[in-house]
């Protein structure tokens, strides 16, 4: 699904990290959501290595890369330590900069990076999220339906990974169908190989581990970082799914939201044909907006 990029385990912060390498020129690190890996990004990521270096791999936890033990405070897979695991890749590949293109947890893992390394992340697009603190703040009865799992999986050790591991197959399915526009069928190949990862139990604690991160640290460095009003300083693009009808942000504007975590110009729309999942079900408008944008320094 990648031909001609290069795949790599490389360790950084004691975490064997999945990566694929592809392309030349200025870095831009594609980061996945939950409960996919890094082949979401199969028909985005090749497009953009005639501009670009492009990083890809599956976060901690997640897909092939490794999931270390949990922790009671969760920091093991808070999104403060996520983003400190891209910027050490980053680093080990000889990047200073980067740009980031990111989805679903892997947009919150994107965000992290851009107020935690401020100095290295030159743009940053969110695909579908607005920032965990305001996504729990706003948490109704709406919402709370549409995204259910934001609770059931952040619920303590092993109540969520026991009734998932009894068919984490039917799981992962309804999810997708569910959050994906009405009639969109994934491709088989790569349902194939979310399903290859998700059967494992450690990826399915690992991700468990993400939501309770998302639940406690993540929120607590998110308002910490409001109340003191500490901003993303590079431009920002965000994309959403205009063919959902649960979940995202629909009380506010996503772009108001955003701005208001923004020093620097916030732009974006709703991708009306799409649900949830835009790199897969709809790559030609998201690289429709994101070249132009990634491109802009250049």
């Amino acid at each position: 699904m990648f031909e001609g990029f290069e795949n790599q385990r490389i360790t950084v912060n004691g975490v064997g990290l999945n990566v694929h390498v592809g392309g030349q020129g200025p870095a831009v690190v594609l980061l996945h959501g939950y409960p996919q890996t890094h082949i979401m990004w199969r028909h985005i990521a090749p497009a953009l290595t005639d501009s670009h270096t492009v990083v890809v791999f599956d976060t901690r936890g997640y897909g092939d890369s490794d999931c270390p033990p949990s922790d009671t405070d969760h920091m093991a897979y808070s999104k403060r330590t996520m983003a400190a695991d891209v910027a050490a890749l980053m680093t080990h590949l000889g990047f200073e900069k980067f740009a980031i293109l990111s989805h679903d947890r892997g947009a919150r893992v994107g965000y992290r990076t851009a107020l935690d390394f401020p100095e290295r992340v030159t743009r940053y697009v969110s695909l579908d999220v607005v920032p965990t603190h305001d996504m729990w703040l706003g948490t109704d009865k709406k919402r709370a339906m549409g995204g259910f799992h934001w609770t059931f999986l952040a619920q303590p050790a092993p109540q969520p990974e026991r009734m998932i591991g009894g068919d984490p197959d039917f799981w992962l399915e309804a999810l997708l169908t569910s959050w994906a526009a009405d009639g969109f069928e994934f491709d088989p190949d790569a349902l194939d190989e979310y399903k290859r990862a998700y059967r494992n139990p450690d990826v399915i604690r690992g991700t468990c581990e993400d939501y309770r991160a998302g639940a406690t640290c993540d929120d607590a460095h998110d308002q910490a970082d409001k109340e003191a009003g500490k901003k993303i300083q590079c431009p920002v693009m965000c994309l959403w799914g205009g063919a959902r009808a649960n979940g995202g942000p629909k009380s506010k504007s996503p772009l108001d939201i955003w701005r208001a975590w923004c020093a620097a110009e916030v732009t974006g729309q709703a991708v009306a044909e799409s649900g949830h999942f835009i790199p897969e079900e709809a790559p030609e408008a998201v690289l429709s907006h994101v070249k132009p944008f990634l491109n802009a320094d250049a």
